[in-house]
This record gives C-alpha cells, structure tokens and sequence, in this order.
C-alpha cells in the first residue's frame, strides 16, 4: 500500500511495471471505494491491452465484491439473531428476513463490520497476456454455500443461453443467484475460458479470482515484458 511518500499511484504503476500484487481493503464497500476500485481495474487493464473491457469487468469485480460484503454481513446478522448458519432450517429461517434487515439497518451493520475488521480485499496482479483480480473476505464459505455457488458456475459453463440458465438457477436462499450466473455469462461471451473464474474457501477466508487472460477479440499490447504470475 502507499506510504506517506509515495502516493498511491505511484505503487499502482510500481506493481504494474513489476507484475508484482497490489492489495487494497475496505471495510464498507461505498460508492467512493467502488469508483476508486474501478480506476486502479482500468489501470491494469489498460497496461495489459484489455482497456474496452473495462466496464463489462468492472461489473464482474463489483458483484464478486458485493457478495463478500454479503457474506460478511450475513455471519454478523446470523449470530446476532442467534442462528447457526450451517444448519439448514436456521439458515432457511436466517435468510428470510437477513434483506430486509441489511435495507432497514445499513449504519448498524457497517459498524460491526468496522469493528470486527470484517474485510473485503482487492488483489490485482499483471500477468503474462492478461491480469488476475482476487477478491477476498475474511469469512470462509459454509459447506452448504459453497454447493451453492458450484451449482450456478456449472450451470453458466453448461448452458449457451442465458435465459436457459437463468431458468435452472431458481435458489430460494440466495435470491436466483442471477448476478454470479451473469457474471460467468459476461466472462464466456468476452471471449474468456471456462477456467477464468474460481473460487475457494479456507484459512479463514474466501477467495474469488478472475484470471483474465487477453481473449482473441481484445486488441492485445505486443508488451512483452511482463513475468509470469
């Protein structure tokens, strides 16, 4: 992260010009951190010849983003309703009232998370023909969610059409679970592989990662100075 002396920029360019990773953490997750989010993205992207890409990948760090909040915020609601989120009927009876609650009493649980130090982390790192974008939260997935989020990966790599998929995704507990179908959809039609997207639990952490990968349809820099990751 920047030091007094040298500004931010200053190591984004740093850890571009090295392949080295850039990690950035925020607590609350505002529209300010997502704008800064989506200038350090268009920063790697551009150094890795995949700037018109920007927005649709800015869609995809922002709902990888979104859903660690969530489950952050989901672990400090479950526990205060005294409910044990790996069981099946308190996670069924959790949920139905867990929206609610976040629309109802957002300074209440921004709070918490702030002092729990409940994260969400950005790992950029330029690698060789493309960028690897993680986003990581300092709660792991439960067994249960984890199947969750296989199932709708698997679904998105196996349908051609997104309104199949969307069809097959209905998910009582998460909503459809129609932003990570979305996303993975976003991610195939770019031209990216079905291995561009992963996503693992332990050590106390989540880790989603995007390893992006120039795609034939992107205009790829003939840099080639970059170390592989």
């Amino acid at each position: 992260m920047a030091t007094k002396k040298q500004g931010l920029w200053d190591t984004v360019r740093e850890a571009i010009d090295n392949s080295r990773t850039l990690t950035l953490k925020t607590i609350t997750y505002l529209p300010r951190e997502r704008a800064h989010i989506d200038t350090v993205l268009g920063a790697f992207l551009e150094a890795a010849g995949m700037r018109e890409l920007k927005n649709n990948l800015s869609y995809c760090v922002h709902e990888l983003a979104g859903n660690a909040k969530k489950a952050n915020t989901k672990r400090l609601y479950f526990r205060e309703n005294k409910l044990d989120i790996t069981n099946e009927v308190d996670y069924a009876t959790g949920m139905n009232g867990f929206k609610g609650e976040m629309v109802n009493r957002v300074g209440h649980y921004l709070e918490l998370l702030r002092a729990e130090d409940l994260y969400v982390k950005f790992q950029f790192r330029k690698v060789r023909g493309g960028v690897r974008v993680s986003v990581r939260n300092n709660v792991e997935l439960t067994p249960a969610e984890q199947r969750r989020i296989e199932e709708k990966v698997e679904i998105a790599r196996r349908y051609a059409c997104l309104a199949d998929a969307y069809a097959t995704t209905e998910d009582g507990a998460e909503g459809a679970g129609l932003g990570l179908v979305m996303m993975m959809f976003m991610l195939k039609n770019l031209g990216f592989g079905s291995d561009a997207f992963s996503i693992r639990a332990g050590a106390g952490e989540t880790v989603a990662t995007m390893t992006l990968i120039t795609p034939p349809m992107a205009t790829p820099s003939e840099e080639s100075t970059s170390a592989s990751a």
